[in-house]
């Protein structure tokens, strides 16, 4: 009988020396337990928990954990990332996404369109950053070095109390003929989270999407148009892409040629602004490590045996997101207030793909 509180209580002791109190509230935050449901879902389908634990993991504190374990000796074996992954492995708890399926009917009935008209100062008269870069990557239809994007925040839940979140992008790896769910990690002042939390949150995702509606999806606008591209051929193989800033720099550290975005204040959206500090992401430092065959081995492990359990995923991709200055291609003419001072074209580079 699965538990879903015994197997989060698994990894808290793996990394040993944590307030098991707070740790106890923390489940029950994530996972949406009362103290007083406790029996009551010990009573519950030892499946339903299964998916409670891999649907929800990704999202614990201890997941975005960084430095090494308090009172350990810093090797990279003594990560948090580190001791997190070898104990998903050894607990065989990693099993648990095997359980997710996806529950929504219908993915793509808010119709999103590369051509819906967008004004570009109400576009970035938000704090959401992130969703303004997910949005202006799909109006750029193909990114060099990514593939074609053709749906960004696309929605897994089926009721509005479901816990599941949106895919950032979607789109489709032309020259490896494969889906692409794609996790966007962007931050103005840089991106902190954990490559562990990334490629926790992509593989749930992956699991919660149902590639058949793309292929009998006929209303969407950007899926009509990518089965009208030459190499498009519908297929039932995917890949992960953890996408990410490299760094987030003053203007006097070159900000104006290479940030990402730089109408970051929402109410100074016509001009352009820097952070205070340069800031490289925490997802480009990591990957420089995992490039490394001598570090991060436990989170290599966690991403092969994630392709050892999948049938259908092809491989996990890198990818650092770069600003393309130097591009000669039409900006989005359906995005009012574009400009080339203050906007972006993108492509993108991988550093590091771990195949099957």
């Amino acid at each position: 009988m699965f538990d879903a509180k015994e197997a989060y209580e698994l990894v808290c002791e793996a990394i040993d020396r944590i307030d098991r109190k707070d740790k106890f509230n923390e489940f029950e935050t994530i996972f949406e337990r009362n103290k007083n449901d406790t029996q009551k879902v010990k009573q519950e389908n030892s499946n339903d928990e299964v998916k409670s634990f891999a649907a929800n993991f990704y999202k614990a504190p201890i997941v975005n954990y960084k430095g090494y374990v308090k009172g350990a000796i810093q090797e990279d074996k003594n990560r948090y990332s580190e001791v997190i992954s070898s104990t998903l492995l050894s607990k065989n708890l990693l099993k648990a996404w095997k359980e997710l399926t996806p529950v929504r009917p219908n993915h793509f009935d808010t119709k999103h369109d590369h051509s819906e008209s967008v004004e570009m100062e109400q576009l970035q008269g938000t704090n959401r950053k992130e969703e303004i870069l997910a949005k202006l990557l799909f109006y750029q239809y193909e990114v060099d070095g990514l593939g074609y994007i053709f749906d960004y925040q696309t929605p897994l839940k089926r009721a509005k109390n479901d816990s599941y979140g949106k895919i950032d992008l979607l789109g489709f790896n032309q020259d490896d003929k494969c889906y692409s769910v794609i996790e966007l990690k962007y931050r103005p002042s840089g991106s902190d989270e954990t490559l562990l939390r990334c490629i926790l949150e992509a593989y749930t995702y992956y699991k919660l999407l149902d590639l058949k509606q793309i292929k009998s999806d006929v209303g969407h606008a950007g899926i009509k148009e990518l089965k009208e591209l030459p190499k498009y051929k519908h297929t039932d193989k995917t890949e992960l892409v953890i996408l990410f800033d490299e760094k987030s720099c003053m203007d006097e550290d070159g900000g104006a040629e290479t940030n990402l975005m730089l109408r970051i204040v929402s109410d100074e959206v016509n001009k352009a602004n820097y952070p205070s500090n340069t800031v490289e992401s925490q997802q480009h430092k990591e990957c420089k490590e995992l490039i490394d065959s001598s570090k991060r081995k436990e989170l290599r492990t966690l991403c092969e045996e994630i392709l050892a359990q999948e049938p259908n995923l092809k491989q996990i991709r890198f990818v650092v997101l770069r600003a393309d200055t130097d591009s000669k291609s039409s900006y989005p003419t359906n995005i009012k207030g574009w400009s080339r001072k203050l906007d972006r074209l993108y492509r993108a580079e991988t550093l590091l793909t771990i195949p099957k």
